[in-house]
């Protein structure tokens, strides 16, 4: 036959079952403190489904709509509000991006994602070169994605590959990113605007 005393009544301490339901029980008798757990509980779960997800951009794919920070996207007065080129492409390979809504305002689109063919431990030949080695690809990809060339178009092509920290680090892989020349956020998508 079992013993159906509490543990307290038995060994003089509740078990840690008892003392969390006596806990709760007492909570209960104290409305504000509930009202000021429920606000920190329900303020963390808003932050949790409203904070966009943050990617690499080795996990970056063709058609992603983006958001990269940098120290001088979003800034009223900023000439381009997305900030410029080489911040966008530090950013990037620095903490990755934001996936944002195609239909809504983002700073960036993938066209495309490229592996470099160097080997881990092969010397940096320099942001230059890779660019220069990239850049015709990227054009293609352009053209294909937005359905015209870069030359006259209104959104430009951001080249980003990696810098020679990166490339130290064994990253290679690059992206070509479609953008309003201005840099201005898009507001609708660039894939198939033809413009």
């Amino acid at each position: 036959m079992r013993d159906e005393r509490r543990e307290k009544d038995r060994y003089q301490h509740a078990s840690l079952w008892e003392q969390a339901r006596d806990e709760l029980l007492n909570l209960r008798r104290q409305p504000k403190v509930l009202l000021v757990i429920a606000i920190i509980v329900g303020g963390w779960l808003v932050l949790q489904l409203t904070t966009p997800a943050v990617v690499k951009l080795e996990e970056l794919a063709v058609g992603d709509c983006i958001y990269v920070p940098t120290s001088s996207s979003g800034e009223v007065d900023a000439i381009r509000p997305i900030g410029s080129g080489i911040d966008v492409v530090a950013g990037l390979y620095r903490a990755g991006a934001e996936r944002a809504p195609c239909d809504g305002s983002h700073g960036h689109e993938v066209a495309a994602v490229f592996l470099l063919e160097e080997p881990a431990g092969a010397p940096f030949p320099g942001v230059t070169a890779l660019e220069q080695r990239q850049r015709p690809a990227c054009e293609a990809a352009f053209e294909a994605f937005v359905g015209r060339p870069v030359a006259g178009s209104a959104l430009q092509v951001t080249l980003a590959v990696p810098g020679e920290a990166a490339w130290n680090d064994g990253r290679r892989v690059g992206a070509c990113l479609v953008n309003n020349a201005d840099g201005s956020f898009l507001s609708g998508r660039a894939a198939g605007s033809r413009r």
